[in-house]
């Protein structure tokens, strides 16, 4: 088995973007690579990488047709292009399929990126016994480092920990800036999660809300004040030089029991003073930041434990292979083995360390 990849680590956007493989053609370019026996190619192409795995076609095959699809010169792809063989082939499906190398650490997308590539394969039917076992295997492995780690469950991006934190103080939550980057991020961040309501402010003077979803209602800028009071948290990320939110209006306003405010501006939409009302609390970026920082290290603890899972999920895997390849030939060698035992131990002793061969004589003691 083979892997050839171009994925964001060595390539540009400008090359992957020229290797992205739509849903219609990826059928057709199987299909052309796998015109021989016994050919085996799955096509895992993504945002970040597009990669060929492959068994029983030769690299420069696949190298060129990649060339030839991206209308890009051999010599010019070569060196964004890198080269697995067997076993190395195999681990780094594995950690792709887990999310070990993918730009988020542990992000979750790319096993069901993973299970699609490998389900259309096999729908075109180019793949055989060799990718079916090891798609298979890394499918089982990922979702085993999902289940036994917190790898794709601990958020490190400001959006998502944003949106955690407000649905932690309830349901109702009220966005100023809706319409910008880190706002667009943050709310759909927040629509994964079930039950919440969402009321985003828009500015009269031509804003537009470019995320649309009927659990999202839409008010003017100006009403912000008037809807705290139905407010369980409020979530400020605008790009404007004042505060959105201040000591001094806060004070005349009616507010709930308890409110949560987090501030995403740079400088700051929400004025710091605002802890002062009792019941108010706040976060800022730092304090997100801090949050993201703490889980970057849960997700590289949890890394190093999901490295441990793929070795005996790999290990297990290699012996599958390993007793498929020497099926064909077990009758022969046991035959020999009948007829010439203590040339066949003698000849163990000489080719196997220490180790290696007190386990094979244990096992042959056990007979």
């Amino acid at each position: 088995m083979q892997c050839i990849s171009v994925n964001y680590k060595y390539a540009a956007i400008a090359v992957r973007q020229k290797l992205t493989f739509m849903a219609d053609v990826q059928p057709r370019f199987l299909h052309g690579l796998c015109g021989q026996d016994n050919a085996e190619c799955v096509l895992l192409c993504t945002c970040n990488r597009t990669e060929v795995y492959f068994h029983g076609i030769s690299a420069q095959t696949v190298q060129a047709a990649l060339a030839a699809y991206g209308e890009i010169e051999p010599s010019e792809l070569l060196p964004h292009l890198r080269f697995y063989t067997d076993d190395k082939a195999m681990r780094h499906l594995f950690r792709v399929a887990c999310g070990l190398h993918s730009m988020l650490l542990g992000e979750d997308e790319i096993l069901r990126q993973t299970k699609n590539a490998y389900r259309l394969a096999c729908e075109c039917g180019t793949v055989g016994y060799t990718l079916h076992q090891v798609f298979q295997a890394a499918i089982r492995c990922a979702k085993r480092i999902k289940t036994e780690t917190p790898l794709s469950v601990t958020p490190v991006s400001v959006a998502t920990i944003a949106a955690n934190e407000a649905v932690r103080h309830g349901r109702r939550i009220l966005v100023i800036g809706a319409t910008g980057m880190i706002g667009i991020s943050t709310m759909r961040n927040l629509l994964a999660h079930r039950g919440v309501e969402i009321t985003a402010t828009l500015r009269s003077h031509g804003s537009d809300l470019r995320l649309s979803d009927s659990r999202i209602a839409m008010r003017d800028y100006a009403e912000r004040y008037a809807l705290l009071k139905d407010a369980d948290c409020v979530i400020s990320a605008t790009s404007s030089p004042h505060f959105t939110i201040t000591l001094h209006d806060l004070r005349e306003v009616r507010l709930p029991s308890h409110l949560h405010l987090i501030d995403l501006a740079v400088p700051p939409d929400i004025d710091p003073a605002v802890i002062q009302l009792p019941g108010v609390t706040r976060q800022d970026l730092d304090a997100l930041a801090k949050l993201a920082a703490e889980n970057q290290n849960v997700r590289t603890d949890s890394a190093e434990k999901a490295s441990h899972i793929i070795a005996e999920e790999l290990d297990a895997l290699q012996k599958k292979l390993a007793f498929h390849a020497f099926l064909p030939d077990m009758d022969a060698v046991c035959s020999r083995l009948r007829e010439h035992p203590e040339q066949t131990v003698y000849r163990l002793k000489s080719q196997l360390g220490a180790e290696e061969l007190q386990k094979v004589l244990h096992i042959l003691e056990a007979l």
